[in-house]
């Protein structure tokens, strides 16, 4: 093995989609959009990147690619992503993050690691085990760790709900599902920053006022955090 080889960083990006009744006016859009973000992230070449998906909705979280080389990641398509039920938001984030948390302590390298939330609702339908508390305690440890998460809201004021849940400010973002073209801006520019954090050119994958305003970001206060927290600085 070259030395190339053996210093080529790795990472897990892992993405867990609403798959609620309500994401079924929206389908077309969500399926293009998350196919251009799948596109983003197997043409990255700095990095060596595991990739999990994860829909969810009330009667299951399923697991369509788990910890796979992305390059290998199918696309979705209409009978692959079939809108259903209600929103166990909190559960289903505490079950991805602790999920990626397990397979992490059983490799021998030492991968970046990012997740990213896409929800169209709030929460109305976790088990009463999985409470407000308990998911931010465990996304504020994990981002002690270096660990990034990124939380894509569907239309939605997705700041009022991701701020109890401990996300970043600078990292969240909402986007304006009517329009195609801000719902592709959104998922492609997540999927840049998850790029370029997996490959070592960025220190987080913080979402950039540019980014904002492509994606249609109607709620975004600049007021509310730091300008460098909207900056996707080189690292």
């Amino acid at each position: 093995m070259t030395d190339a080889q053996t210093s080529r960083q790795t990472a897990i990006v892992t993405f867990l989609l609403d798959r609620s009744g309500s994401m079924a006016c929206i389908k077309d859009a969500t399926l293009e959009g998350f196919n251009g973000y799948l596109s983003g992230l197997q043409a990255e070449k700095d990095a060596d990147i595991d990739f999990t998906l994860l829909t969810f909705d009330d009667l299951s979280i399923d697991k369509v690619h788990v910890a796979v080389p992305v390059k290998q990641a199918q696309f979705l398509n209409e009978s692959t992503y079939l809108p259903r039920g209600g929103t166990p938001l909190v559960e289903a984030c505490i079950k991805t993050i602790t999920a990626v948390e397990e397979a992490v302590k059983k490799r021998s390298d030492k991968p970046k690691v990012t997740i990213c939330f896409q929800t169209d609702g709030h929460e109305n339908a976790s088990g009463a085990e999985y409470t407000n508390e308990a998911l931010k305690s465990l996304v504020e440890r994990k981002q002690a760790e270096g660990w990034q998460f990124n939380f894509l809201g569907s239309g939605i004021d997705v700041y009022s709900v991701a701020g109890k849940y401990g996300f970043s400010y600078g990292n969240t973002m909402s986007y304006d599902s009517t329009s195609l073209a801000s719902t592709r801006e959104a998922f492609a520019s997540t999927a840049a920053n998850a790029a370029s954090f997996s490959a070592g050119r960025a220190k987080s994958t913080l979402y950039s006022m540019k980014d904002k305003a492509a994606s249609g970001d109607r709620f975004y206060k600049p007021d509310q955090t730091l300008a460098v927290d909207l900056t996707n600085d080189s690292a």
